[in-house]
């Protein structure tokens, strides 16, 4: 019997301890979720404050002392820190926002120092970001750029105005780009200057090529860049009047008429070709017209690319009839009818479908 109440004693004992075991774990996990939840709740508006200050600041130095707050959040010691996953969450948005916010600062500082550029670059990768860890709207990163692209290009207006004013022909390109080169502004600072030296660039090169007989191309333009300055636009018209009558093969016969635009002049030599059945300036009048479209709209995005589809059609019904394959000149020939623009005129198309009704009594008719 006693040696039964010694068992009894001890298993009561024993269950005492583990019930007080039980309530210290209890109140502990207690403790360390209530400061788990007084530390998320000081990230959380240690956060908030961030991006109030970000969205307001006007100058980089208004940044400094959230991100030493972000920091010191972050760099608190181990003793005073909460354990576990809620914890770790916590810390990524903590480094995760005052890498941000320093991104933020150096936008700012960019445009302190009117480096719009470089401030441009900093919030279009800000606005890749997936979600902003400061909750910052992307639709207020893009307008920011926005204002930025409209400030970079004010302020290449202002300094290649005075260089640009004295450019008034072909000939004085060299010099005006050797001056926007060597300036107070190097274009790789701004994308709007480098647009214009890239345009320019693009039209002297040209030029220099046409001026030495080996010219055989259009003069490029950069449509991806956005709007052209108007002395680029003006420029490059210039030279195509000069270049295309020599890539249409009518350089002694046909040159552009006096106040003739480019557009006009082509216009005019297709035309022209049509009337005297010349379907070999033709071809070269669409295909100029053609890359000048789309040099200007974008690769695929030509304006006449109706034209230029219908005659492809036409001249692979002229190729095929040359080489007596009747059958396939028919089936170009009724592609380019259902095609056609007045690039080929239908009366042309008629007469070669006309002419092909009979094709034995027209296997020695010459084309006309």
């Amino acid at each position: 019997m006693a040696h039964q109440g010694k068992t009894a004693g001890r298993s009561r004992a024993v269950m005492r301890l583990s019930a007080r075991l039980i309530i210290c774990w209890l109140y502990f996990a207690t403790v360390i979720a209530a400061c788990a939840a007084e530390e998320n709740k000081e990230i959380a508006d240690a956060l908030r404050r961030a991006s109030d200050v970000a969205l307001k600041a006007r100058k980089a130095s208004d940044l400094d002392a959230t991100l030493i707050e972000l920091r010191h959040l972050a760099d608190a010691p181990e003793h005073l820190r909460s354990l576990g996953p809620e914890r770790e969450s916590g810390l990524k948005r903590l480094y995760d926002a005052t890498r941000f916010l320093r991104q933020w600062q150096n936008y700012i500082w960019a445009v302190e120092g009117e480096k719009f550029d470089n401030g441009i670059r900093i919030l279009t990768d800000l606005a890749q970001i997936e979600q902003s860890p400061l909750d910052v709207p992307r639709s207020e990163i893009l307008a920011r750029a926005r204002s930025l692209e409209g400030k970079d290009r004010a302020q290449v207006d202002s300094y290649a105005a005075p260089i640009l004013q004295s450019t008034h022909s072909l000939d004085d390109l060299p010099s005006a780009l050797a001056q926007l080169r060597s300036g107070t502004h190097p274009p790789y600072q701004s994308q709007a200057l480098s647009n214009l030296v890239n345009g320019l660039d693009a039209v002297c090169k040209a030029y220099l090529a046409f001026k030495e007989g080996v010219a055989t191309t259009l003069p490029p333009t950069y449509w991806q860049t956005g709007d052209a300055n108007s002395i680029v636009t003006r420029l490059r018209a210039e030279l195509l009047l000069l270049v295309l009558p020599r890539i249409l093969g009518v350089e002694q016969t046909d040159p552009p008429k006096n106040g003739e635009t480019v557009e006009d002049y082509l216009m005019r030599m297709r035309a022209a070709a049509i009337g005297r059945r010349d379907f070999e300036l033709l071809s070269r009048t669409i295909s100029a017209a053609r890359e000048i479209s789309s040099s200007i709209a974008g690769p695929g995005q030509s304006l006449i690319s109706q034209d230029y589809t219908s005659f492809l059609y036409w001249r692979e019904g002229q190729n095929a009839e040359r080489a007596k394959r009747f059958f396939e000149a028919a089936l170009a020939y009724r592609r380019a009818l259902s095609s056609a623009t007045s690039a080929v005129p239908v009366e042309f198309i008629g007469q070669r479908l006309d002419a092909k009704k009979n094709i034995p009594m027209n296997l020695g008719r010459p084309l006309t």
